[in-house]
């Protein structure tokens, strides 16, 4: 099909656009730790039942161990522990604002690289550099936004380190996805990507699991259950987050050139503008819209010229 990964990543964007106001607003009424157990729970089982109709199966066959080991990994550092600090950051600072913040993933990744000697060259390093100006412009004055009226300078820092964290984890989660699913010598044909992601999500619930245990509260997900925003806001956001969101970008990622796909999948704060005046009256001034158009382009700027300079 012409264009597939470019079609899957712009859907992967509205995907997201979707799933981040859902887990918005259930995060916001029962809290990050029980949305994203929630979502996880809920998720998995839908994928596997996609992996049956499609496939006839559940697994990989044939992927050898340092592959699924690559991909589990992905799933408990994007998946998991990303996610947990970027539900953190929705419930607090608003959907809008951490979507923004997000868009810094791209940036993550050539520092990740960097530490693993791959020195970027002038195109990404100035793709860099825009979308940070960008989302320091977003950042000016949007604690004036209605997602929470009055939220006091602590919570804000933190909800801001909620989504900075969750966009490392994304970053993270995408370098050990593409290494674990890219056709090799080992598997010349690579992973599909709805087994990379069932993988990924089984890696990601498992962890997720031990981590509410350790912290005496195995059972959080059942606060979902008590409010019923709560409830139609998580079923939602984990269809269309977990389940065709991180299924369409694992087809984008293996069907379109990865700055393209990098670049289309990152539009999602430029189409959260409206919604969120529309959604929830959201204050956007004109410096948030010049902020989010420029980190969307710095994001698409790091990938189209990664390999300049």
């Amino acid at each position: 099909m012409p264009y597939l990964g470019e079609i899957a990543a712009l859907s992967t964007a509205l995907c997201w656009l979707g799933s981040s106001i859902a887990f918005a607003v259930a995060s916001r009424a029962v809290g990050a730790t029980a949305t994203n157990q929630f979502r996880l729970y809920a998720a998995l089982p839908l994928l596997c039942a996609l992996g049956l109709a499609f496939y006839g199966g559940v697994w990989p066959a044939g992927a050898p161990w340092p592959r699924l080991l690559l991909l589990a990994l992905s799933g408990v550092v994007g998946l998991a522990i990303g996610d947990f600090a970027l539900f953190h950051a929705f419930g607090t600072i608003g959907p809008r604002v951490s979507t923004v913040v997000m868009a810094l993933w791209p940036a993550c990744t050539v520092g990740l690289n960097a530490l693993r000697g791959v020195v970027p060259g002038a195109g990404p390093l100035a793709g860099v550099a825009l979308t940070v100006f960008g989302v320091v412009l977003v950042l000016l004055k949007s604690r004036e936004g209605a997602w929470r009226p009055g939220l006091d300078r602590r919570a804000w820092l933190l909800g801001l380190l909620g989504a900075f964290v969750g966009a490392l984890g994304q970053a993270g989660g995408v370098v050990l996805g593409d290494a674990g699913m890219a056709p090799g010598a080992d598997l010349p044909d690579g992973v599909r990507p709805l087994d990379a992601t069932i993988v990924r999500m089984l890696a990601s619930t498992a962890s997720m699991q031990l981590i509410v245990t350790l912290q005496g509260r195995p059972f959080a997900l059942r606060r979902v259950f008590s409010e019923r925003r709560a409830l139609a806001g998580a079923l939602f956001g984990a269809v269309f987050g977990p389940v065709f969101g991180v299924w369409l970008s694992m087809v984008a990622i293996r069907h379109a050139d990865a700055g393209v796909a990098a670049a289309l999948m990152a539009t999602t704060p430029v189409f959260m503008l409206p919604v969120s005046v529309w959604l929830y009256g959201a204050r956007v001034g004109r410096l948030a819209v010049v902020g989010t158009v420029l980190a969307v382009a710095g994001v698409a700027l790091c990938f189209a010229l990664r390999q300049t300079g």
